[in-house]
């Protein structure tokens, strides 16, 4: 052995360096087993020297990838007079490394130096969209840092579209608006929505389909089109006659037939699956000769939305999924009395339903290349063991493609011993099929407190939120009944109608840091773009950002002292080190960035171009 190590059990020596353990054998086999995590630069050094006595090596990883990605060999004389037997590095199981003498073994000593990629996760593209910080993907680390679900604030004069009275004069007098959906139509600048009448005790097949139109997306018209007739009267806005609950109407973006720009995914009488499409969005053709395009026993009796996902390439059908039984996905449903108890109470005692005998609403979607043949169909959202027992019912899913991602709005239905109510949760996926749930499965679009609100008992989205004026707009149908019709003490009829709640752009969420700072660093990334811009909170705060290279270290003239403070409340900070701003000589390197907050919160960053 070398100078200055003591015997220890089991005939090892040992020594501990401020960098980690060596294992010295009797057989003059060095061990280091010290990896530094989180570091992404490894390299290994073996020192000799004879002040001391001392012989250590200098690790910062294990493993057999640093014997595939040797970079360069480097020469090192030893001390003089110093001898060492051939030692050998060991960096896993049954892989070594080892020290080789040049020329005399008294006077040279060779040693490796290597660079190893991240074995975590690739680099990512990050192209001119906003970057949102709706789940980790873009995390590598955080520290006093936390993410924060951030609620629409609900329009004043909601209900924007409020159900008729029963005893009003009119055609549509006593009909609850219900699943429905909202665009705004770029060629004539026009909010238009397409909502769904039911009538309250009749099947879903005496439903009607009608259309409104805005010019400020708050005060809607309701055109007298005569094209139907309904209650003896064609002096209305129906567009689909009957089974019009379930109608998911949108524009498609990539059409170049403008007898087909408007299209409709939808159910009929027999709870299958059809597709349609129009030129305005009031006469409907039938794809398919009037034959359904995809069925799924034992049927889907929701809304139904499809939208044209760009990076699929595909139209995207979300529908509802009965596939599944109570008694198989929540068997706790089945086996806790009270649980069971509470069920069975929600439900009229002349059909006899229990947990058991009943089928669970799930969301499943469905795939297409010309909106007739759908395929890769599967389930992407239901109910598991980290949801409580009383949220057992998912019941639409509403999507909204934004910024390369889908932000999901989805009703989850609570019961208690009372009432059967459904509130908002947020969804999200990165590539269109994989679906995750966000914030801890908060609440994100609340039901309203106060008994006799249209939005008391339930809310379903409308099919799709719009990014409008620098804010997202969420319509939604709101129910201030349960879903069993079960009214609250001193609620009389039934209220009810379509309301609006605004959110600040890319607000869904934000990385949040309080007065004692924290820090977010992403992954390592390549961008296009010559600026960078954040959407962040700062007032009363400070945002700094640092530009790193791969391992971490701070491009010089872009760390965190050259940075100019951001502060205030704005949606594109635009970010500068020492009055630059421009970013372009970066452009096609990996970098990280790290945002340094204090009393802030950060929504996203960008590069525009």
């Amino acid at each position: 052995g070398g100078r200055g190590f003591q015997e220890v059990a089991d005939s090892y020596l040992g020594y501990y360096s401020h960098r980690g353990t060596l294992l010295w054998t009797r057989n003059n086999v060095v061990v280091a087993p010290h990896s530094a995590p989180g570091q992404k630069d490894y390299r290994l050094v073996v020192n000799l020297s004879l002040d001391g006595g001392r012989t250590w090596v200098d690790g910062t990883k294990q493993g057999t990838r640093a014997m595939r990605q040797a970079r360069h060999f480097e020469l090192v004389a030893s001390p003089p007079g110093f001898s060492f037997t051939t030692p050998t590095v060991e960096l896993s199981a049954n892989h070594f490394l080892t020290v080789h003498c040049q020329g005399s073994p008294l006077r040279r000593v060779e040693a490796i130096f290597w660079h190893i990629e991240p074995t975590a996760k690739p680099a990512l593209r990050v192209s001119s969209a906003r970057q949102l910080f709706i789940d980790d993907e873009l995390v590598e680390s955080v520290e006093g840092v936390t993410r924060t679900l951030h609620q629409p604030t609900k329009h004043p004069q909601n209900p924007l579209l409020a159900r008729a009275d029963e005893q009003a004069d009119r055609w549509d007098a006593g009909m609850p608006t219900c699943f429905s959906s909202v665009l705004y139509d770029p060629r004539n600048r026009l909010f238009k929505m397409w909502y769904s009448l039911h009538q309250q005790g009749e099947g879903d097949a005496d439903s009607v389909l009608c259309f409104a139109s805005s010019r400020d997306g708050i005060h809607w018209h309701k055109p007298a089109l005569g094209m139907y007739e309904f209650r003896g009267t064609k002096n209305n806005n129906i567009v689909v006659p009957h089974s019009g609950l379930a109608c998911g109407v949108f524009l498609d973006p990539r059409e170049t037939d403008p007898a087909r720009r408007f299209k409709m995914i939808h159910m009929w009488r027999d709870y299958q699956v059809y597709t349609s499409y129009s030129a305005d969005g009031f006469r409907w053709t039938p794809y398919n000769d009037r034959k359904p395009v995809f069925f799924q026993a034992p049927g889907h009796d929701s809304h139904m939305i499809a939208y044209w996902d760009a990076a699929l390439d595909r139209y995207v059908g979300i529908i509802r999924d009965r596939t599944g039984r109570i008694s198989d996905v929540r068997p706790g449903l089945v086996v806790q009395p009270e649980a069971r108890r509470i069920w069975r109470q929600l439900w009229d005692p002349q059909k006899n339903r229990a947990p058991e005998n009943h089928s669970i609403r799930r969301v499943g979607q469905i795939e297409s290349t010309d909106f007739v043949h759908w395929d890769n169909y599967r389930m992407i959202i239901g109910p598991d063991n980290q949801d409580p027992l009383n949220q057992d019912q998912f019941y639409n899913l509403e999507v909204m493609p934004y910024q390369g991602l889908r932000i999901g709005l989805m009703t989850v239905f609570s019961y208690d011993p009372q009432y059967s109510r459904g509130a908002v949760q947020l969804v999200s996926s990165r590539d269109g099929r994989r679906w995750q749930r966000v914030a801890k499965r908060e609440v994100f679009l609340p039901l309203a407190t106060r008994r006799g609100d249209f939005d008391w008992g339930s809310i379903y989205p409308l099919q799709a939120p719009i990014e409008h004026n620098d804010q997202i707009w969420i319509y939604y149908n709101g129910y201030g009944v349960d879903h069993n019709h079960t009214r609250p003490p001193g609620v009389e009829g039934m209220p009810n109608g379509i309301g609006l709640a605004k959110l600040r752009l890319d607000g869904f969420v934000s990385l949040d840091a309080g007065p004692g700072g924290g820090s977010v660093t992403t992954r390592p990334f390549t961008f296009t773009g010559r600026k960078l811009v954040i959407n962040a909170d700062a007032t009363g705060g400070q945002v700094l950002v640092e530009v790193l290279d791969r391992r971490g270290e701070p491009i010089a003239g872009f760390g965190k002292s050259d940075c100019d403070r951001v502060t205030g409340d704005a949606l594109r900070h635009p970010v500068s080190w020492q009055g630059n701003s421009e970013l372009g000589l970066l452009e096609g390197a990996t970098i990280k960035l790290r945002f340094h907050l204090l009393r802030a919160g950060l929504y996203s960053f960008s590069f525009p171009t």
